[in-house]
């Protein structure tokens, strides 16, 4: 849709989110948390690979035939109850994230054909574009992989193994801080963030519209801001839509990771009081720092969503409506009601229940 009068400026949000996601799907192949014969294809959309269905199938089985290796040898290896609880949890983890595989591909395309309409509708609006870039992500994890090795390294220094051998490895594969943590809340905040950046350009499309909604001769007609708005508007219910499908693609993950976290808290109180030495105190109390920060990510971003989901309320209720044409009116009382539809500092658990995330940090920082 171009208009007559006005300069713009073509954002194209699909290929930074398709750069982007590349590095996060590797990590989600490799800990099993999506089948590998998924690719991008040319197009743009994320499919089954059928061209190579025995390579990709083979990769498949080799990848699990190497986790289910690893946990038998570390449990045959270790009689603990916290090692056993461990090699639970991994596997939990990924089946979570296995048995709503179907929903986060749909999150993924749903993501893709909304950037593809947004580049469309773009140029009748000069704006920035509100992606976060594949360098950032990079950084952000390169910072946790650096983390996660120095915490391995200082807690190999406080208890050192009496022998490093494979097994040795497998422990701190599956010990704490669990490396699947971070891929399922890199994972996550990466989908949670992307989808806040695009409710936040449907702000800036809607401020980019004349002041008061009133035709500006020349430039905007009614009818041009009467088709704008809806377009805005259906774009607003596909993006809260998508919000919906995050919940049921990773609703049941974020459940099995709330719960294990706030056991992991107990069980780290419980080793900070066993434990006479303060200074084997430091990396368990940088356990817990890092479980509420965990948590407060998936919270801020959540409700970073909601904020900028009906931040355009406020744009609306300032508009005096009385004496715009009834086009224009239809289209603001169906964004009002389309909106207060919207719900809000809930994520569902595949849709059976609702997982409160303000109840959920307010546990985690009771405990803590």
């Amino acid at each position: 849709m171009l208009l007559s009068g006005k300069k713009y400026n073509i954002i194209e949000m699909t290929s930074v989110f398709k750069t982007s996601l590349e590095p996060i799907l590797t990590l989600g192949k490799i800990f099993g948390l999506i089948n590998i014969s998924y690719t991008l294809e040319p197009a743009g959309l994320l499919i089954w690979n059928i061209h190579s269905t025995y390579y990709y199938s083979l990769l498949e089985y080799t990848r699990m035939i190497v986790l289910l290796l690893f946990t038998y040898l570390v449990y045959i290896d270790e009689l603990y109850y916290i090692v056993h609880y461990r090699l639970v949890k991994f596997w939990i983890t990924i089946i979570a994230a296995r048995s709503s595989e179907i929903w986060t591909i749909k999150l993924i395309n749903g993501i893709i054909q909304f950037d593809q309409k947004v580049d469309l509708l773009s140029p009748a609006f000069m704006v920035h574009q509100n992606s976060i870039s594949k360098k950032k992500w990079n950084i952000v994890l390169a910072v946790l992989f650096l983390y996660f090795i120095g915490y391995e390294v200082y807690d190999i220094y406080l208890w050192p193994p009496a022998t490093f051998d494979f097994n040795t490895f497998l422990i701190f594969f599956f010990g704490m801080p669990y490396i699947l943590d971070y891929v399922v809340i890199i994972t996550v905040y990466f989908y949670l963030s992307n989808i806040a950046c695009r409710f936040q350009t449907l702000n800036d499309f809607w401020k980019c519209l004349p002041l008061g909604l009133v035709s500006v001769p020349g430039e905007w007609t009614y009818s041009e801001l009467a088709m704008l708005m809806e377009s805005i508007r259906l774009l607003h219910a596909e993006l809260s839509q998508l919000f919906k499908i995050f919940s049921c693609s990773y609703g049941t993950l974020l459940l099995v990771f709330f719960v294990c976290c706030i056991i992991d808290i107990i069980y780290l109180i419980y080793l900070m009081i066993e434990l006479e030495n303060v200074i084997k105190h430091v990396p368990l109390h940088m356990l817990n720092i890092q479980i509420v920060i965990f948590l407060m990510s998936v919270i801020l971003a959540a409700s970073s969503i909601n904020e900028k989901k009906i931040k355009i309320v406020s744009y609306l209720r300032l508009i005096p409506i009385s004496k715009l044409p009834v086009e224009i009116k239809t289209q603001i009382k169906m964004f009002l009601y389309q909106i207060s539809l919207l719900n809000s500092d809930e994520i569902t658990a595949f849709g059976f229940f609702n997982i409160n995330l303000n109840l959920v940090v307010s546990v985690s920082m009771f405990l803590v």
